[in-house]
């Protein structure tokens, strides 16, 4: 997880920690060598609305190395889209292949909110910025 020092309020778990930083985003980081399931959406889900508060904010969405998503994971999160405290969302890859696998994610399933895969936090944070 990166820019860890401008985190206010952070919720840690085996699989993933989320941070709200000092400008109103919330970071989601998936720990390395994970499998994301419908179990851990919903743990996510329950965290994130423990950190916001019930309120919405923009949400940057980071994986370490070796992180994958499971079909129904896949099928789940845009079933949950209106179930999760994001008013938009950037996620960051760091490589070709998690930004093949965002990329398709968007196409497919169409969020409803405003999406955007980067490969540049500052520029990920900036555009978040604008959804505040």
């Amino acid at each position: 997880m990166k820019q860890t020092e401008r985190l206010v309020k952070i919720i840690e778990d085996s699989d993933f920690i989320l941070g709200l930083r000092d400008d109103g985003i919330v970071h989601v980081y998936y720990k390395s060598n994970t499998v994301i399931d419908v179990d851990m959406q919903d743990r996510i889900r329950v965290a994130a609305f423990k950190l916001t508060n019930d309120v919405k904010h923009p949400c940057l969405f980071e994986a370490g190395d070796y992180v994958s998503l499971t079909k129904e994971a896949r099928a789940n999160a845009i079933k949950k889209e209106d179930d999760f405290p994001a008013s938009a969302s950037a996620v960051l890859v760091q490589n070709l292949a998690y930004k093949m696998i965002a990329d398709f994610y968007y196409k497919v399933h169409k969020p409803k909110q405003a999406f955007k895969v980067f490969r540049n936090i500052d520029e990920a944070i900036e555009w978040l910025k604008t959804h505040l």
